[in-house]
């Protein structure tokens, strides 16, 4: 398999994240769980959150309803991020693209972004990608070269979002264990970034960006089930996230290898990085990621336990609270790691403070 490159660097001008509401722990979340479908189920829950080591999460969705619309909608979630990353920005530039990512989006059509520049009012083009956790790397693989080739160009929005709560119908027919893992795993919420061309310093740079794929021929470990071309039919009157949780414990740790693999090919070794940025799969990365790599677990960000898994908007928000965060010193290199199931996709990026 091959691994691509982005030729080229930009400068991160500003980043900001946006979670719904407040975070909701795990004895509500067991509360909503044992309300609409039973103490047995509430006690699975327990076992699943232990082994994933969540302790909170955002949801758009009531924790104690069956079916429940958003609170917050994606478009306002996107717009909120957007807007923080245009505050954090020093540089005030005109955004000329916006590029959107995310599996869970208002309408199917138009997309997501769609409503996010009608209500920003936007008047440039943007373009959406229907993709997970690997949605920053492909994002990255269009605007890099586009800020690279275009000096008209002032800055590209990008914005990853999920709301994936919404998806779930809180009843003894429709959670299984299966859907169990997800409602415990997965949270929603958006991370954006404001991109601008490389200006020749070493702060804010984001560099050799890539993505690959080792899907050929496997089955995806995660995938929407109803309401595509295939099968427009849902058959529990939902489209159904499908979560293969064996197949993609089999495969998940390779996607991290592939992408560390590919860094080093580059030159660069492990203490050239202050921190490492996993995709958010879990509470108990920190530890795991720690003793397969031999580097201390302080250097791995892990805000799973806290967020749980945002999906296709992990990566954003998790560089958004580690530039926040008042950890980063000027120099410090940060190797993100992104990792996504559905058909094992990697792709990453340094970031250079």
């Amino acid at each position: 398999m091959t691994v691509h490159f982005a030729k080229g660097r930009v400068k991160l001008l500003g980043s900001g994240s946006e979670l719904p509401g407040s975070p909701i722990d795990n004895k509500q979340l067991f509360a909503g769980i044992e309300k609409q479908c039973g103490k047995m189920m509430a006690r699975k829950a327990k076992l699943v959150s232990r082994r994933l080591g969540i302790k909170e999460r955002h949801f758009c969705r009531a924790e104690e309803a069956g079916i429940s619309a958003p609170d917050q909608t994606a478009p306002q979630l996107c717009i909120t991020a957007l807007k923080a990353a245009e505050s954090d920005s020093k540089q005030k530039s005109k955004i000329d693209y916006l590029i959107g990512h995310t599996t869970s989006p208002e309408t199917l059509l138009p997309p997501n972004i769609a409503w996010v520049a009608d209500q920003l009012n936007h008047t440039g083009p943007y373009m959406e990608l229907r993709q997970a956790c690997t949605g920053f790397a492909n994002a990255l693989q269009i605007a890099i070269p586009m800020l690279e080739n275009d000096p008209s160009m002032e800055s590209i929005g990008i914005v990853g979002s999920e709301v994936g709560s919404i998806y779930f119908d809180l009843s003894s027919e429709f959670i299984n264990t299966e859907q169990l893992v997800n409602y415990v795993q997965m949270g929603d919420g958006a991370g954006a970034v404001l991109l601008g061309p490389d200006d020749g310093s070493d702060r804010n740079i984001i560099s050799d960006a890539y993505i690959g794929h080792i899907g050929n021929g496997k089955a995806p470990g995660f995938y929407l089930e109803g309401g595509g071309s295939a099968d427009v039919f849902c058959k529990t009157g939902l489209p159904v996230f499908r979560h293969n949780v064996e197949e993609v414990r089999k495969q998940g740790a390779s996607l991290f290898i592939k992408g560390l693999e590919s860094m080093l090919g580059r030159g660069y070794s492990l203490d050239d990085f202050a921190y490492i940025l996993p995709h958010q799969v879990n509470g108990h990365l920190g530890k795991l990621l720690s003793e397969h790599l031999n580097v201390p677990e302080e250097r791995i960000v892990v805000d799973a336990d806290k967020l749980g898994n945002l999906g296709s908007a992990a990566i954003w928000v998790s560089l958004d609270r580690l530039r926040q965060s008042g950890r980063l010193k000027k120099g410090d290199k940060v190797l993100v790691l992104g990792a996504e199931a559905t058909k094992y996709l990697y792709g990453g990026f340094v970031f250079n403070y």
